[in-house]
């Protein structure tokens, strides 16, 4: 992948900050205050996690109140000792066990801290994906009432030797181990040693950040950044809002998965497969999913799934730039746009189009006529992400889908001390 930066670039800011955490001896387990990110809860999944513990953090980053009493909320965990912060700054070393379809077990390693807010213009801190507007206004609304970075960002970090982990020292036994409703076992340390943060803050100097996953939470975080400079005036000084709570992971960490986002589609116009070149294939998921692990990298690639058949799709790859050379960027080109009228995010806004993680659940919707076909599809490389953001592009919606999710609850961020 590419990695080369301009002389004049000055990389991220990654440093330790003052967490504010829960306190398992007063709050419980680990296990029953933490949830995934807010954005993949549903109702009833939210209310389940809020049954687990009454100080879950769906309560305030998820929560059933007004935003406004959310900060009361939160001052009063802390007064009842259910939150505490540490008086010095620290950062949280974090690794995640799990295993994978194909019965591989892998082991990702991620580290919790303050990385300074950038635009993206100066290219520092990179998307790979479009946002949308009625989100962030929400969660902006979240932040001026609390003043608290509630859920962190995921970001990737080029590092091929692994010097940051290896600059984190990790030994000894975890202080907290939970294992989540996906099976994934977290580990969590923290680091407050000033000469391992030293060290971990030289081995991420001079490099950029990929968001991963929390594009929303982290332009929030911006817009937030400038409406409290508005207010306060530019300074030299640094404060607690000129950052963004993030855990960052090696581009190169061998735990590092993408998997993909599969299409399905309420309509299918007769013949729309004609498109790309078909082939017809053994009527089962299992024949359908060797005959895509077997496409050529070189070639675009796509499994459809009809009522009453399945078929291998492919095409040449095409495009100038990374973004549009992606098997999902020409499946739209070549494929949707043709036979619907429009791109992924028109057909999903339409309700022809929705998504889903697992590829017998899009094959069984099909196959039961809930839905008129699937587009089964290839995980992205992550170096493939990575070059989209090189170039400065974007990804079509719902391309990414990194496994495992970074838990809420892990640790929070004050803006103000």
């Amino acid at each position: 992948m590419c990695r080369h930066v301009t002389d004049d670039f000055r990389g991220a800011r990654v440093r330790p900050f003052r967490a504010l955490v829960f306190n398992p001896a007063v709050a419980g387990d680990m296990q029953t205050l933490v949830a995934p990110p807010y954005d993949v809860i549903g109702p009833e999944y939210r209310d389940e996690l809020a049954s687990r513990n009454q100080w879950n953090v769906v309560g305030i980053d998820l929560p059933s109140i007004p935003y406004e009493t959310v900060a009361a909320t939160i001052a009063d965990w802390t007064a009842r000792g259910v939150l505490k912060r540490y008086d010095d700054p620290v950062m949280i070393a974090w690794t995640q066990e799990f295993d994978l379809p194909d019965g591989s077990h892998r082991t990702r390693k991620t580290l919790v801290a303050a990385v300074g807010a950038e635009p993206y213009e100066t290219r520092v801190v990179r998307p790979h994906e479009r946002t949308h507007a009625g989100p962030k206004e929400e969660r902006l609304r979240l932040m001026n009432a609390t003043k608290v970075q509630l859920s962190p960002v995921f970001g990737l970090y080029p590092d091929p030797a692994g010097d940051a982990w290896t600059a984190a020292a990790v030994t000894g036994e975890p202080e907290a181990v939970i294992t989540d409703d996906d099976g994934t076992v977290h580990r969590l340390w923290t680091i407050h040693d000033p000469a391992r943060l030293a060290a971990i803050e030289a081995a991420l100097a001079g490099r950029w950040i990929l968001i991963a996953d929390g594009h929303h939470r982290y332009e929030t975080a911006l817009a937030y950044r400038e409406e409290r400079r508005a207010e306060d005036g530019d300074g030299d000084d640094e404060r607690p809002y000129d950052s963004v709570l993030m855990g960052l992971t090696s581009l190169d960490d061998d735990g590092l998965v993408v998997l993909p986002t599969h299409r399905v589609l309420n309509e299918w116009p007769e013949g729309a497969e004609k498109h790309m070149d078909a082939a017809p294939l053994d009527n089962s998921l299992d024949a359908l999913q060797a005959a895509l692990d077997a496409a050529p990298a070189d070639q675009v690639a796509a499994g459809l799934v009809l009522a009453d058949r399945a078929m291998l799709l492919t095409t040449p790859r095409t495009g100038a730039t990374a973004a549009e050379q992606l098997d999902l960027a020409i499946l739209e080109r070549n494929l949707l746009v043709p036979a619907f009228g429009g791109d992924q995010a028109h057909l999903a806004h339409e309700g022809v189009l929705t998504y889903t993680k697992d590829a017998k659940d899009a094959w069984d919707t099909v196959r039961s006529g809930r839905a008129k076909a699937a587009l089964i599809v290839r995980h992205i490389p992550t170096d493939q992400v990575a070059a989209v953001a090189e170039e400065g592009g974007v990804m079509p919606q719902k391309s990414t889908y990194f496994f495992p999710k970074i838990l809420s609850g892990v640790a929070f961020q004050p803006l103000a001390d």
